[in-house]
């Protein structure tokens, strides 16, 4: 077993696919597929099996896919830890969001790793809320930015900040200017975000607790849907401020606080086995930074420290 074999089988599990891995590492396909026999014949198991949709991980392929992530990630943070100059901070971090998060912080966060350091490899994605923490425990991400996440005990996870649900809805949809709470959205067209997702259970129990049925438009798996449909007047959503806040000063979507009121819990998630890397730290500390400077200067609305 070595490294190079152990990013192959990353990979591999990541595309699901061997054809595609293998363009993605300029391997040939052939080569790929030996070097997975001799690493299951190093660890004697098989760790990939074949169905009509690709390639899947066996139950011993899922544990050797997230100790290799640890592993490579371990080995990418070593020139870091030796600091090729002093104080200098060296590696990759992945952060994932979900799309409302990284409307806000996305960009303040980029500028601020460049800025500040610019030899860690950041990496943004885009996850839709139900599967950061499960992208976290099997090695994916270093950091995540999870609404209201449950304590676990693979998880260090630390609160951030608690942002309030407000209704959205295009300027030609009448609603009440004050005191709006559920019952006024009985009528209204509602795009809400796709099961599983914490947000939406939220919602459906705010009308539930009700006892009042929802007019249900579409459901979605990301505001980067939502907020067009909204802006043709489609429909209303219930979303925090940062998932549109372009739009609002653009004047193409309106918000409305609930009364009484909604919110959610974003907390900052790692993995608790994993190795504490200078890299990791310090995007750690510019997340939570940027995210009192935003929410301090009025640009983060609806929104305070947890």
């Amino acid at each position: 077993m070595n490294l190079r074999q152990l990013a192959y089988f990353v990979r591999i599990v990541e595309l699901r696919n061997m054809t595609r891995a293998a363009e993605s590492l300029y391997v040939a396909q052939p080569a790929l597929s030996q070097q997975m026999a001799l690493l299951e014949g190093d660890v004697e198991t098989p760790l990939l099996v074949r169905n009509p949709r690709g390639v899947e991980p066996t139950a011993k392929g899922e544990i050797l896919y997230r100790q290799a992530k640890t592993i490579l990630r371990e080995v990418d943070a070593i020139p870091g830890m030796l600091g090729r100059e002093e104080n200098l901070v060296v590696g990759t971090v992945s952060v994932g969001m979900s799309s409302s998060t990284a409307r806000m912080l996305a960009l303040p966060l980029i500028r601020a790793v460049r800025a500040r350091y610019p030899a860690i490899d950041l990496e943004i994605v885009d996850v839709p809320s139900a599967d950061l923490t499960l992208m976290v425990q099997q090695g994916r991400l270093d950091i995540s930015l999870s609404p209201d996440q449950e304590n676990s005990s693979d998880l260090v996870t630390t609160p951030l900040l608690v942002e309030e649900l407000l209704v959205l809805a295009h300027p030609s949809v009448k609603l009440p200017e004050d005191h709006l709470t559920i019952t006024d959205l009985a009528d209204v067209p509602l795009i809400l975000s796709r099961p599983p997702n914490k947000l939406r259970m939220r919602v459906d129990y705010a009308f539930m607790n009700a006892r009042l049925p929802y007019r249900l438009l579409a459901q979605v798996s990301t505001s980067a849907i939502t907020l067009p449909a909204i802006s043709e007047g489609l429909g209303a959503a219930i979303l925090p401020y940062s998932a549109a806040y372009r739009e609002i000063h653009a004047g193409t979507i309106r918000f409305y606080p609930l009364t009484p009121s909604l919110s959610r819990e974003i907390s900052l998630c790692t993995s608790r086995g994993s190795l504490e890397r200078p890299a990791r730290k310090a995007v750690i500390e510019l997340i939570r930074t940027l995210t009192e400077t935003l929410i301090a200067d009025g640009t983060w609305r609806y929104c305070k420290l947890a």
